[in-house]
C-alpha cells in the first residue's frame, strides 16, 4: 500500500493477509533484488538503474520491439497492469549474455505474477505525488495446493500531474497457474486498464533559442475539453515443460490499444513571457492498434565434463493491426502558457484512417556453451520475413518487404576467479518511433530498419553479493525525426556509442548500494547534417546520467529501513539545430520504509520526499517541444 502527503513527499503502508514469510508485496525492494544498475522495477511504482523499457542505450526498447514476457517475445501495443506484472529487468551487456538472440537496444523482460501456497490479500491505499490517490487489491489463492493457484487484482486511481492534469484509472488482472510438478507449467492471463478524462498536457514549442517561462506547478493550463479517453487490453498464455529430453517454452500473447479519444494541445512561437502566437489541438477518435505475438523456443542441453552445451530453436511472429488518422486539427489562435485561457468546446469533425498492417515471422538457431570457471560462447543466426502494407485514402503506399539473415555472437572469458571479459556483435530488425504528434504525418510507423551493435567490458566480482561492470557500446540505427516541412521520416543515420557502470550489492552489513553511470556521445550524420538543415546531436540526448541509490537496514531497529536516491544529467540538446540545450538537473530524494506485524499481519510503511530541494525541470521530446518534468533528473 502506499500512500503519497503532497506534492513531493511519498508514502506508502501495505498490508498483508497471511503468514509473513508468503507477504510478497511487504518484501518487495527493487535495490536489495537488483544485480546490476541497467534497470530494475519491482511490483509498484519502484524503479532503479540508469535505464528503463523505454530508455536503454538512448533507444527504447518497447518502439523497436525487444520485449520478452517471461523470456518469450511479445509485441506490446498497450502498457502492463502491475496487477498482473511482478516486476522488469532489463538485459544489456554482460546481463544479456544468457539469451542466444539478443537485441541491439537491449531486451527488457516482464514477469508474471504467479501464486503461492498460501493465501495472500494485499491492500494498498495511495496519496500523492501532485494530489493522486490510489486504492490497489491484489489476492493470490492456492485452489490444489501448490499445483493450481489463482492471482487477481484491482486498482482505482486518480493519478496527479505536475501540470495538474488528474487522470482517472482502472486496472484488472486475472491468472491461473498450473503446475503440476518441476517438468510441467500453464499460466493463462488476462488484463485491462481503462483511462478517462485523461488531460492532455499543454507542449510547448519555443520561437527562438530560449526555454520557456516557468510554469506553477499543479495548475491545469490545458484546455478542460481536450482530455482522452482508452482502454488498454493484454491477454495471453505462457507454458513451459520439459520432454524427452527437451526444454520447452511457448507463449502466444494479445495485446491492444482502443483509442476511444484523443487530444494533443500544441502551442507554437512561445516568447520570453508566455506568449504563444498560435495553440493548437488535434483531436482523434476511434485510434487503434492491436497486435497477436508469440514465441515457441524449444533447447536441448549436453553435458561435457565441465561444459554445458545448449541448441536453441525458436519461431517466432506477429500480426499487427493498426488504424490512426483523420484528425481533427482544432485552430484556436493567441494563447499563453502561464495563464489560463479556457475556451468553449469545439464541434469535432474527423476525417478518413489509414489503416496499416505488418505480419513478421522468425526462425532462428542458437548455440550456447557454458564452461565452469572459463567462460560462455553464444552464437545465434536469424532468418525473418517481414512485410508492410498501408491502406491510405489520399495516397498509393507501396507494399514494404525484408528478409535480412541476422547475425549474433556474444562471449565472456573468466580471466581469474572473480574478473570476467565480455563482448558481443548483434544484428537486427526493428520497428522504428512513429511519428509524433506535432507531425503532418502523425502516428505513421515507418518500416522496419536494420540496426547492429558492438559492446565489450569487464564484470569484477569484489566481494560475494558485489559486482561492478565498465564497459563500452556502439549502436547503430537509420535517423528518423521531422524535416522542414514538419513530416516524420529517414534523416540520416545515428550512431550512439559510449560507456556504461554499475556497482551493486551488500557493501556492508545491511546496507545495500546500486549506482550507475552512463557516457553517451550520440552523433547523427546524413544530407540533412551536411547541409546543416540538422546538427549533430539528436534532440533530447544527454552526455551524462547517473543515478545511485542506497538501503540501510538499522542494526539497532531492524524494522527500520532509510533510503536515498540520487539522479543527474548533464545538458540535453534542446532542438533539431543543436542550438541551445536544456540544462544539467540534478534530484535527490530521501525516504523510509518501516515494517510491523498488527493481529499477525505485516505491514509496510513506506515514505520518500521526491526531489528534496524541490528543482524545477524541463523535459524535452524528440520532436523538440518542451514539457515539465515530474520527478526525476530524466522524467
Amino acid at each position: 500500500m502506499h500512500i503519497r502527503l503532497s506534492n513531493m513527499i511519498f508514502c506508502a503502508l501495505a498490508l498483508a493477509f497471511a503468514n509473513p514469510a508468503n507477504a510478497q508485496r511487504t518484501d518487495n525492494n527493487a535495490v536489495t533484488s537488483a544485480d546490476d544498475a541497467f534497470g530494475k522495477t519491482v511490483v509498484g511504482d519502484e524503479q532503479i538503474g540508469i535505464y528503463n523499457p523505454d530508455d536503454v542505450r538512448g533507444f527504447s526498447p518497447v518502439s523497436a520491439g525487444n520485449l520478452r514476457l517471461e523470456g518469450l517475445f511479445f509485441d506490446q501495443q498497450s502498457y502492463l497492469t502491475d496487477r498482473l506484472i511482478d516486476g522488469s529487468t532489463i538485459h544489456v551487456g554482460i546481463s544479456a549474455q544468457g539469451y542466444p538472440f539478443p537485441a541491439p537496444t537491449g531486451i527488457a523482460d516482464y514477469s508474471l505474477r504467479k501464486p503461492g501456497d498460501k493465501f495472500v490479500a494485499s491492500i494498498g491505499l495511495n496519496y500523492g505525488p501532485w494530489y493522486g490517490k490510489s486504492a490497489e487489491l491484489d489476492v493470490q489463492v492456492p485452489i490444489t495446493g501448490s499445483q493450481l493457484g489463482l492471482i487477481a487484482g484491482a486498482g482505482l486511481y486518480r493519478e496527479g500531474n505536475p501540470w495538474g492534469g488528474s487522470p482517472k484509472t482502472e486496472s484488472y488482472a486475472i491468472s491461473v497457474r498450473y503446475e503440476p510438478g518441476p517438468t510441467f507449467s500453464l499460466q493463462p492471463f488476462w488484463s485491462q486498464i481503462d483511462v478517462r478524462e485523461d488531460e492532455s498536457q499543454p507542449l510547448i514549442f519555443t520561437s527562438g533559442d530560449f526555454l520557456p517561462a516557468r510554469i506553477p506547478r499543479s495548475r491545469f493550463l490545458g484546455q478542460k475539453w481536450a482530455d482522452s479517453e482508452a482502454k488498454l487490453n493484454t491477454f495471453g498464455v505462457v507454458s513451459k515443460g520439459k520432454a524427452i529430453g527437451f526444454d520447452l517454452a511457448l507463449g502466444v500473447f494479445r495485446s491492444t490499444f482502443k483509442g476511444i479519444m484523443d487530444h494533443v494541445d500544441l502551442l507554437f512561437g512561445v516568447d520570453p513571457a508566455g506568449a504563444a502566437s498560435d495553440r493548437v489541438v488535434v483531436a482523434d477518435r476511434a485510434n487503434f492498434f492491436g497486435s497477436t505475438s508469440g514465441e515457441l523456443k524449444v533447447s536441448r542441453n549436453f553435458i561435457d565434463g565441465p561444459r554445458r552445451h545448449t541448441i536453441h530453436a525458436t519461431v517466432r511472429g506477429r500480426s499487427l493491426s493498426r488504424r490512426y488518422g483523420g484528425s481533427d486539427v482544432i485552430q484556436l489562435g493567441p494563447s499563453s502558457t502561464i495563464l489560463e485561457d479556457f475556451r468553449n468546446a469545439p464541434v469535432e469533425t474527423f476525417g478518413a484512417k489509414t489503416r496499416d498492417h505488418v505480419k513478421q515471422t522468425t526462425l532462428g538457431l542458437g548455440y550456447e556453451m557454458r564452461w565452469l570457471e572459463v567462460g560462455e560462447l553464444n552464437l545465434g543466426v536469424q532468418k525473418t520475413r517481414y512485410t508492410k502494407q498501408v491502406d491510405d485514402s489520399v495516397v498509393v503506399v507501396p507494399a514494404t518487404k525484408d528478409s535480412p539473415l541476422l547475425f549474433s555472437a556474444t562471449a565472456a572469458v573468466h580471466l581469474f576467479k572473480n574478473i570476467a571479459l565480455y563482448g558481443g556483435y548483434t544484428r537486427g530488425l526493428e520497428e522504428s518511433d512513429v511519428a509524433p504528434v506535432n507531425a503532418v504525418n502523425r502516428n505513421e510507423a515507418p518500416p522496419a530498419i536494420r540496426t547492429q551493435q558492438k559492446d565489450f567490458g569487464v564484470r569484477w566480482s569484489i566481494s560475494p553479493g558485489v559486482s561492478a561492470v565498465l564497459g563500452y557500446f556502439d549502436v547503430r540505427k537509420p535517423y528518423y525525426n521531422l524535416d522542414t516541412v514538419s513530416r516524420f521520416r529517414r534523416l540520416g543515420s545515428v550512431r550512439n556509442r559510449g560507456l556504461e557502470f554499475s556497482l551493486s550489492g551488500q557493501i556492508a552489513q545491511g546496507v545495500n548500494l546500486v549506482v550507475g553511470s552512463v557516457y553517451l556521445d550520440a552523433q547523427v550524420s546524413g544530407e540533412e547534417v551536411d547541409l546543416g538543415l540538422i546538427g549533430k546531436k539528436p534532440v533530447g540526448t544527454f552526455k551524462l546520467h547517473n543515478v545511485a541509490n542506497l538501503n540501510w537496514n538499522l542494526p539497532w531497529h531492524k524494522p527500520l529501513t532509510l533510503t536515498a536516491r540520487f539522479e543527474s544529467t548533464s545538458n540535453r540538446t534542446a532542438n533539431a539545430a543543436n542550438t541551445f540545450v536544456i540544462p544539467a538537473r540534478s534530484v535527490t530524494s530521501l525516504g523510509a520504509r518501516y515494517r510491523l506485524t498488527i493481529g499477525g499481519k505485516p505491514i509496510l510503511i513506506r515514505g520518500s520526499v521526491d526531489n528534496i530541494f524541490n528543482k524545477f525541470g524541463w523535459n524535452v521530446g524528440g520532436s523538440g517541444f518542451s514539457s515539465l518534468m515530474a520527478r526525476g533528473a530524466t522524467h
